[in-house]
């Protein structure tokens, strides 16, 4: 009699074991769908920051409201206040990772306390200063900055 008690559990065991495969066959292929989808939008989000920065040619053609990367030697600063105001500059062209040519097209910048400053602090915009701008394109072809990251002593301006 015990012996047929011990293999009703193990019948009923094995039952519960194969009734509960399939939910975790869908958990795991859930689970691996999401990795997918996370590691997906990182590389997107990847891609979108390696984005060249526009030289002269493309520069001139933005219209209101495109988003853009420049590289600007700072000619002039016009500060509001400390944490914002205009930045006048000449924008660089890109050779390679650390070296820009310079040009004579202007290219005028606008900041605020919304925009992010990386690698540097506002003391360190001044005139001489080499700058990456990402923002985007205002009515006035300003580049209205989200982001501004110092690049001066990291890169050489030829």
């Amino acid at each position: 009699m015990k012996e047929s008690a011990v293999n009703a559990n193990i019948s009923s065991a094995n039952h519960i074991v194969k009734n509960t495969r399939p939910l975790w066959i869908f958990l795991l292929a859930a689970l691996a769908a999401l990795s997918l989808l996370f590691v997906w939008s990182g590389a997107g989000r990847m891609m979108r920051m390696q984005t060249q920065t526009a030289n002269r040619a493309e520069f001139a053609q933005l219209k209101t409201q495109d988003e853009t990367r420049i590289v600007i030697e700072v000619t002039e600063t016009m500060a509001e206040t400390m944490s914002n105001g205009r930045i006048r500059g000449k924008l660089l062209e890109r050779q390679d990772d650390t070296h820009y040519l310079r040009t004579a097209n202007p290219a005028d910048v606008a900041w605020d306390n919304d925009t992010r400053l990386v690698m540097g602090k506002a003391d360190d915009i001044h005139p001489d200063a080499i700058l990456h701008v990402t923002g985007k394109v205002a009515a006035d072809h300003c580049v209205q900055a989200s982001q501004i990251v110092i690049l001066t002593g990291y890169v050489q301006v030829k």
